[in-house]
């Protein structure tokens, strides 16, 4: 019986991107900060609130956010903005997206940042991001995430695929990868139908494989991984597998 030899779920330009980002990363941040970075999770012990799609939600998850991404000493103010599109009830599917750098993001904004002054910075969320809670921590740590890397001077001009890397290698891949694809089904009176709507900066396929990498690195355990959806966690799967085979040759160890 031939088996087929494992194969990360990238393109070798992609690999080797994510791989060139994270050695950058642990230049900025240094090996031994990156090697006991905590990986966060989506449980009542990491984020202790009753989350009832409230702006409270958004505050609350800004200050859990800071302190497990070390931001320390500046001020974080947050605002709330409509840009959605409208949503119906009609036969058939939803999708909105557009290409854009190594993957696709919704056609409006979910969050924006912005530097206000010394030590100055503003959040703002689009509010349809408060009835999702895994998506409005993933936006609120993509945001921190520009803080982080252009507040901090760590790059001079903006790179949002860099910036989505950065947040897995800051412990947050889960809702990073879980907030990529968002597919739902809904059930109206008269009609019955799905939206599917794509989010951020890199693909499940560079999410997957990004995580598993970071994973790699960490010698981590892998229990976290019950909290990632069943789409992303067979795609992790098929990196760790290519990880830990024999054809596996990666920079970032």
């Amino acid at each position: 019986m031939f088996f087929s030899k494992p194969k990360p779920t990238v393109t070798p330009e992609d690999k080797e991107w994510i791989e060139d980002a994270f050695l950058w990363l642990e230049e900025q941040y240094g090996r031994e900060y990156l090697k006991t970075i905590r990986i966060i999770e989506p449980t009542k012990k990491i984020f202790d609130h009753e989350f009832n799609g409230t702006e409270e939600d958004a505050h609350f998850a800004l200050s859990k956010c800071l302190g497990y991404m070390d931001i320390k000493s500046v001020d974080v103010k947050l605002y709330f903005f409509n840009e959605a599109p409208m949503t119906f009830e009609g036969e058939g599917a939803m999708i909105t997206q557009q290409e854009e750098g190594h993957g696709s993001r919704d056609n409006f904004a979910l969050g924006k940042y912005s530097e206000t002054g010394p030590g100055s910075f503003e959040i703002g969320i689009e509010r349809n991001q408060l009835k999702n809670v895994q998506s409005l921590i993933s936006t609120i740590a993509h945001e921190l995430s520009h803080l982080i890397l252009l507040g901090e001077g760590r790059l001079q001009e903006n790179d949002e695929e860099l910036t989505d890397l950065n947040c897995i290698a800051l412990g947050f891949g889960i809702f990073i990868g879980n907030s990529i694809f968002d597919f739902r089904q809904w059930q109206g009176t008269t009609h019955n139908g799905w939206e599917a709507q794509r989010r951020g900066y890199i693909p499940e396929e560079v999410a997957s494989y990004a995580m598993a990498l970071f994973n790699k690195y960490q010698n981590n355990q892998t229990t976290w991984t019950s909290h990632l959806n069943k789409g992303i966690k067979k795609m992790f799967e098929k990196n760790l597998n290519y990880l830990n085979s024999n054809e596996a040759n990666y920079k970032f160890k």
